[in-house]
């Protein structure tokens, strides 16, 4: 039990530092918690109950520049939340074969949406131009929604590819927007976790409470440091950790 908790609190640390550097989290404290012997549903409603709350104050910190854009924001909120509670419920009902089935794939998406980074936007732009960008994107943030209610791995990039693709404005501008949103998301597929009985209420305390202090130091080491490189230091150890599920 005293190994299991250490590792619990590690992958929180782990968890805190990668999603201060360039997020991503999910990537490593899945496998960590895979690793205690936690089935493959419990260790991902785990972690989505245990890392909810780190999506919080950066919403807080962004709410003068969210205000400015609330009466949009509401309206593409709402697929974006349908798809949550619909990816948290059928992820719960899936049954650990079929997810085991699922995640390497999913872990591979999560890689590619970290190695592309801001490029993701202009691939959106160029696949839907004009007028088709509207109707894609509220079919995105739908899927996104889902998609982060189900695993959520690497959320944040595709949020901020769709959402700076559908307003126009850079990458800066509506980090506010995509921390709105991964936390709508987050809050509203975490009501179907809580209320599953997967969860692991010990390794989700300990995955908290490492995950704030490795935050904390995480972000005072990677502020000093150029993103793209950090970007890419996660994806190669996110790819690692994908191949080593697949051929476990």
């Amino acid at each position: 039990m005293t190994l299991e908790i250490l590792i619990f609190i590690a992958a929180g640390l782990v968890g805190g530092m990668v999603n201060s550097a360039a997020g991503g989290a999910k990537l490593f404290v899945f496998p960590m918690l895979l690793a205690t012997g936690l089935p493959p549903i419990a260790a991902n409603v785990t972690q989505g109950v245990a890392l909810w709350p780190a999506q919080l104050p950066a919403v807080w910190v962004y709410r003068r520049e969210l205000m400015e854009d609330a009466k949009s924001l509401v309206w593409q909120l709402f697929p974006a939340l349908l798809g949550a509670v619909a990816g948290s419920v059928v992820m719960i009902n899936s049954g650990n074969d079929v997810f085991v089935r699922v995640v390497p794939f999913l872990l591979c998406v999560a890689v590619v949406a970290i190695v592309l980074g801001p490029k993701t936007t202009d691939l959106m732009r160029w696949a839907f131009p004009g007028e088709r960008l509207r109707a894609a994107t509220t079919v995105l943030l739908t899927l996104i929604g889902f998609y982060g209610g189900f695993f959520g791995a690497g959320m944040g990039f595709m949020l901020l590819a769709v959402l700076s693709a559908s307003t126009g404005q850079g990458l800066g501008r509506v980090n506010g927007a995509k921390n709105l949103f991964a936390a709508a998301i987050q809050s509203a597929a975490v009501i179907p976790m809580m209320l599953s009985g997967f969860t692991d209420w010990l390794a989700a305390g300990c995955v908290l409470a490492g995950g704030l202090v490795g935050g904390y130091f995480g972000a005072s080491i990677t502020r000093r440091l150029p993103e793209k490189p950090l970007r890419i230091g996660v994806a190669v150890l996110g790819l690692v950790l994908t191949l080593s599920f697949l051929f476990s």
